[in-house]
C-alpha cells in the first residue's frame, strides 16, 4: 500500500484544493423536506368560456350562465338587463366546463373537466350540488341537453359513453360506450317528440347515432359520403337535428335520419353551410339562428328549410350560447359570443337591432402551458392553455405585463434573430413574434399551417437553428403519422416529411453539426390507439431531406421528449422516466439511468445542463442526474411542468399548487451553489496529460475528483513538486473515502508519468 507522506508547507499552500466532500450520486434533497421550488404565484388571469346558456331566475331576472375555465372553476350568473354579476358559485374539483344546459324544471346542469362531474344549480336557493361522475372513470362531459321532466343527457370522453340523469331518483342510465375506437361522444341533442337521443361522435370520423332512450337501441345515421371528423355540436328543433360537422352546418330529418338539403341565402340548394360557434339557437317563431364563419346571424326556417341572412354581424365573436327572452318590446335573442372576452349580445329579429357588451364574468387564474425566459432583459414569458393569452413576468417586481394573445402554444423557442418561434394548436401552425417590437398586424405573424395540407395539428417541438426552423408535430385527430418540417426563414420554403418514423409523432428535435437528431412518441392523433410499440431516436440529414438512421435507446419507452448534448459530447435524452446517453460516433447507448416508471406522452419532458449535472422535469417531478456516476435523485415528486433556464442560472417551471386542479402558478428553481463552476467533466481522472483510468465523479459542492487535484498548468518548480502536490491531494481523497487506495495509486502513478514541471 502507498505510504502517506505529508509536507506541511505544501499542504498549507494546497489547502483550498484538499477540501473534499463525501462521494455522492447527486445533490442531496433540501434538509427538513423544504420545497426546492419557489412558488412565484399566478402570473396570468384570463377568461375562457366554452359554452353559455340563457335562463330565467325565480326573482324575475333574465340571466346568462357560464363557467370561466381556470383554477377552481365557478358557475357565474349574470343579469342580462342590469349587466351585473349576481353570484359566482364554486364547482369543487372542476377546471372548466365544455357543457352547460338549462333543464325543463329550471335547474342548470354543468358538465366539467377533467374530473367529469355533473353539477346541478338550483336557482331558487342559489346552491350547487356536486352529483359526482355519472360514468365512473371518465375525464370530460360533453353535450349536455335537456330531456323531459327535468332530466338531462350527455356524452363523455375518453370512452364515448352516452348517459341520462334523472333528478327524481338520482339515477344514471348508461347507454354504454358507443364505439370501440372513437373516444369522444362530443355532442348530444334530445328529441322530445320521439323520445330519442342523437349523439355525435368525433375522430377519426364524424358519426351520428340515434338512441331510443327507453329501449337503449342504437341506430347508425351517418351518411356514407359524410367527410367530416367530428360532430362538435348537435341541436334539435322542429323535427330537425342540426349538427356542426367541423365548421359546417348539416341538417338531418329526426324521423327518417336522412340528411336534409336546404336553401342557402343565395338560393342554392346545399347539404352544408359554414357555421361558427356552438350550434344553433332554440326555436322561436318557426326558426333557429346561428353565426356563420363571417359572424353573420343567419336564420334557418324550419318549415321551408331555407336560410336567410339577417345582414347583422356579431363582432364580439361566434355564438357559444343562445336563449330567448320576452322583453317589453317583444322576443329577443340573447347570447354569449366568443370564448375570451365575455362578449354578450341582444338581437331583435323584428327590427334587426343588435346591442353588444361585455358581461362581468370573473377572470380567473388560468392553466399555464409554457415558460420561456428572455435572455436580454430577464423577464419570463408565459402563456395560457386553451385561452392562448400570454404575458411577460418581471422577477424583480413580481408583475406581469400583458402580451398579444398568441393562441394555444404547444412549444416555443428563441431564434438567433431575437424573435420567438412558436407552434399553435389546432392548426399545426408555426408563427413568429418579436416581443421587443410593437404588436401589430405582422407581429405576431403566421409562417405556415399544416392541418389542412398535411393533417398535422400540434407542433410539439419547435427548434430554430440558424436560418432554419425545425418543427416536430403530432398528426390530427383520428389519424397516424407525425411530421418533421423544415422552414427556411430566408426563402419561405417549407419541406414536410410525414411519417418520418412510421405511425409516430415527432416529439423532440436537436440540431448537432450538419445533422438533426429526433425523438419520437408512439402517440398517433388524439382519439387513436398507438400502432407503434416503442419510441425511436432518429438521425435526419438536412442536405438530402431523409432519415438516415434509427435506434431504440430505451426498449419499451413510449416517448422521447427531450434531447440535449452533454459535456461529454454524447447525446442525452429522456425516454419516459429514463435518462439515456447515446454515443453518436459508435451508435451505442452508454447510459440508461432510471428516474421513475411510467409513460409521459409526447409533450412532457425537459432537460437542462448545469456543470455536469443534468436537471429535468417530467411526470410532474423535478430531478437531477449525476452524469459521471450515472445516478438520479428526485428533488420534488409532483406538480411541475416544463423547465427553462434563465441567463442568471435560475430555472423556471410551472406549478400546480396544493388544492388547485391545474398548473396555474409560475415557479423558480435555483440549483445549489457550485464551488467548481468550470468542472473537469472528463469520464476519467487525468493528471496532467496522463489518463489514470480512475472513473471521474463528483465529490461535493459540484467539484469532481479531477477538480480536487492540483492545477497542472500552474508554475511548478519541478516535476517532483507537482507529483508531491498530487500525492498530498490524493492522500486526502483516500482518507475521506472519495477514492480507494488502488485508485489513489493509479492517480499518483499518472502524475509521475506526466511531463508537468
Amino acid at each position: 500500500m502507498r505510504r502517506l507522506r505529508l509536507v506541511p508547507l505544501v499542504l498549507t499552500l494546497l489547502a483550498p484544493l484538499l477540501l473534499a466532500g463525501a462521494a455522492h450520486a447527486a445533490p442531496a434533497a433540501p434538509a427538513g423536506g423544504t420545497d426546492p421550488v419557489q412558488d412565484l404565484g399566478t402570473p396570468l388571469t384570463s377568461l375562457t368560456v366554452m359554452q353559455g346558456a340563457v335562463g330565467h331566475e325565480p326573482d324575475g331576472s333574465d340571466v346568462i350562465y357560464a363557467v370561466p375555465a381556470g383554477e377552481n372553476a365557478e358557475l357565474n350568473v349574470v343579469d342580462v338587463h342590469s349587466r351585473t354579476l349576481k353570484r359566482a358559485i364554486p364547482l369543487p374539483g372542476a377546471a372548466g366546463a365544455w357543457a352547460i344546459t338549462v333543464a325543463t324544471d329550471g335547474s342548470v346542469y354543468v358538465g366539467s373537466y377533467s374530473n367529469a362531474h355533473l353539477y346541478r344549480y338550483t336557482p331558487a336557493d342559489g346552491t350547487v350540488a356536486n352529483l359526482g361522475q355519472p360514468i365512473p372513470g371518465e375525464q370530460f362531459l360533453y353535450g349536455l341537453t335537456a330531456g323531459d321532466d327535468g332530466t338531462v343527457y350527455g356524452g363523455t370522453y375518453p370512452h364515448a359513453h352516452a348517459f341520462r340523469y334523472d333528478p327524481a331518483d338520482g339515477k344514471v342510465t348508461d347507454y354504454g360506450s358507443l364505439d370501440d375506437v372513437q373516444q369522444y361522444a362530443r355532442s348530444a341533442a334530445y328529441d322530445p317528440d320521439d323520445r330519442a337521443l342523437f349523439v355525435g361522435l368525433a375522430t377519426p370520423k364524424a358519426r351520428l347515432l340515434r338512441i331510443d332512450v327507453d329501449s337503449g337501441a342504437v341506430t347508425e345515421l351517418t351518411p356514407d359520403d359524410l367527410t367530416g371528423t367530428e360532430f362538435s355540436d348537435l341541436s334539435y328543433a322542429g323535427g330537425r337535428v342540426f349538427g356542426n360537422d367541423h365548421g359546417q352546418l348539416v341538417v338531418f330529418d329526426a324521423k327518417t335520419g336522412q340528411q336534409v338539403h336546404f336553401t342557402d341565402p343565395s338560393g342554392t340548394s346545399v347539404r352544408e353551410f359554414p357555421l361558427s360557434g356552438r350550434g344553433v339557437s332554440p326555436a322561436r317563431d318557426g326558426g333557429v339562428w346561428f353565426t356563420t364563419s363571417t359572424l353573420h346571424l343567419i336564420r334557418y326556417d324550419l318549415a321551408t328549410d331555407t336560410l336567410t341572412d339577417s345582414g347583422v354581424r356579431v363582432t364580439r365573436g361566434a355564438g357559444i350560447g343562445y336563449g330567448w327572452v320576452d322583453d317589453p318590446t317583444g322576443p329577443a335573442l340573447y347570447g354569449l359570443a366568443g370564448n375570451y372576452s365575455a362578449g354578450t349580445f341582444r338581437f331583435d329579429p323584428a327590427t334587426k337591432g343588435l346591442t353588444q357588451w361585455s358581461s362581468p364574468l370573473r377572470y380567473v387564474p388560468v392553466p399555464l402551458m409554457n415558460v420561456l425566459p428572455d435572455p436580454t432583459d430577464g423577464t419570463v414569458l408565459v402563456d395560457a392553455f386553451l385561452n392562448g393569452s400570454a404575458g411577460a413576468y418581471d422577477p424583480a417586481t413580481g408583475k406581469t405585463t400583458a402580451a398579444p394573445r398568441l393562441g394555444q402554444v404547444e412549444d416555443w423557442a428563441w431564434g438567433d434573430d431575437g424573435k420567438v418561434y412558436f407552434g399553435i394548436y389546432p392548426y399545426g401552425q408555426l408563427s413568429v413574434w418579436d416581443p421587443h417590437a410593437p404588436a401589430g398586424a405582422d407581429n405576431p405573424r403566421t409562417l405556415f399551417a399544416l392541418v389542412d395540407s398535411d393533417e398535422q395539428n400540434r407542433p410539439v417541438a419547435v427548434v430554430p437553428h440558424g436560418r432554419q426552423v425545425y418543427v416536430g408535430t403530432t398528426p390530427g385527430y383520428g389519424v397516424y403519422g407525425g411530421a418533421l418540417s423544415v422552414y427556411d426563414l430566408d426563402t419561405g420554403d417549407l419541406a414536410v416529411h410525414r411519417d418520418i418514423v412510421p405511425d409516430q409523432t415527432v416529439a423532440s428535435l436537436l440540431p448537432v453539426g450538419d445533422v438533426v437528431w429526433g425523438g419520437s412518441s408512439i402517440d398517433g392523433g388524439q382519439g387513436t390507439e398507438p400502432k407503434a410499440t416503442e419510441a425511436k431516436l432518429f438521425r435526419y440529414d438536412p442536405a438530402t431531406g431523409t432519415r438516415t438512421a434509427e435506434y431504440t435507446p430505451v426498449p419499451g419507452a413510449e416517448s422521447i421528449t427531450a434531447l440535449t448534448v452533454g459535456p461529454d459530447h454524447d447525446l442525452w435524452g429522456l425516454a419516459d422516466g429514463t435518462v439515456f446517453g447515446f454515443d453518436p460516433d459508435t451508435h451505442a447507448v452508454v447510459r440508461r439511468i432510471p428516474v421513475f416508471t411510467g409513460g409521459t406522452g409526447a409533450q412532457d419532458g425537459a432537460l437542462v445542463w448545469r456543470d455536469g449535472m443534468l436537471y429535468g422535469v417530467s411526470g410532474g417531478r423535478l430531478f437531477v442526474v449525476d452524469s459521471l456516476a450515472g445516478t438520479a435523485q428526485v428533488l420534488r415528486s409532483s406538480g411541475l411542468l416544463r423547465l427553462a433556464p434563465a441567463a442568471d442560472g435560475t430555472m423556471y417551471t410551472l406549478l400546480q399548487p396544493e388544492g388547485s386542479v391545474d398548473r396555474t402558478h409560475l415557479a423558480a428553481f435555483t440549483p445549489p451553489a457550485d464551488a467548481c463552476p468550470n468542472s473537469d467533466l472528463r469520464g476519467t481522472v487525468w493528471a496532467g496529460e496522463v489518463d489514470s483510468g480512475v472513473p471521474n465523479r463528483f465529490v461535493g459542492d459540484g467539484c469532481t475528483l479531477t477538480d480536487r487535484l492540483p492545477d497542472p498548468t500552474a508554475h511548478w518548480p519541478s516535476h517532483g513538486s507537482y507529483v508531491s502536490a498530487v500525492t498530498k491531494a490524493v492522500d486526502t481523497l483516500v482518507r475521506n473515502g472519495s477514492v480507494t487506495d488502488d485508485q489513489g495509486d493509479a492517480i499518483v502513478s499518472a502524475a509521475g508519468r506526466s511531463t508537468v514541471d
